[in-house]
């Protein structure tokens, strides 16, 4: 009996220490380390302030003094001859209410008046214009425009007023006003007017082939004192 019961505490021995033994030691897991995802950035971004002011074309007066003028719009372009000759010209198109149809505006001041306003179109205002001012100059000078209108009118009488002729592509229409002398000039000719520096001046997005259309209001003694403000500057 003795013999039999050695063997069996051998075993349960063997089986205790077995439970016993020390725990496994855990295998440490690598530390995921969590990036933060990039800020979301808009694909065009666009860090200007569009003016909440508008100036109108159609509030610019001759004879207005340049006190009046409001430099927020109007840049110094310089002084020309002497400093009695001053021009300004717009500072961004987002200030102009017309900015669908101008594309620029200068202005001319002689002794701090208004003596010259120059505006770029971008569309032709041709039969607006003579329907707004009335009869008008039509000038040319252009040899290709003259042979056009041995055989075709200058303008004709349409339900909408008076209109144009679209062949016509070289001119000058000229109002005499009092107090004031308008001219529209058109040159829809691809030549040195509108393919040389000023055609970034002319050309637009509505006007890509950088057609000239200069709508010109002016004193009507604008011409004399220029003519005055060049001799004193000779002087």
């Amino acid at each position: 009996m003795k013999k039999i019961v050695q063997p069996f505490l051998l075993i349960t021995t063997l089986l205790f220490a077995i439970g016993c033994s020390a725990p496994k030691k855990e295998v440490p897991q690598k530390k995921v380390e969590e990036v933060e995802p990039a800020p979301r950035v808009p694909i065009a971004s666009v860090n200007s302030s569009v003016p909440k002011y508008k100036v109108s074309f159609s509030s610019l007066e001759l004879g207005m003094p340049i006190s009046e003028l409001d430099q927020r719009v109007f840049k110094h372009y310089g002084e020309f001859y002497t400093k009695d000759f001053s021009v300004y010209s717009l500072d961004q198109m987002d200030y102009l209410a017309e900015s669908h149809y101008i594309n620029n505006i200068d202005l001319f001041f002689i002794d701090s008046l208004l003596v010259q306003i120059q505006a770029y179109l971008t569309v032709d205002k041709s039969n607006e214009l003579i329907n707004q001012f009335g009869r008008a100059k039509l000038v040319i000078n252009d040899y290709h425009n003259k042979t056009l209108l041995e055989t075709e009118k200058a303008i004709t009488k349409t339900s909408n007023g008076y209109s144009i002729n679209k062949n016509l592509d070289h001119y000058k229409l000229k109002w005499v006003r009092i107090g004031a002398d308008i001219e529209y000039e058109v040159n829809k000719k691809l030549n040195t007017d509108s393919t040389s520096a000023n055609l970034a001046r002319f050309s637009s997005m509505g006007n890509p082939n950088g057609s000239k259309y200069k709508l010109t209001f002016q004193t009507s003694d604008f011409q004399y004192q220029m003519a005055l403000i060049e001799w004193e500057s000779t002087r």
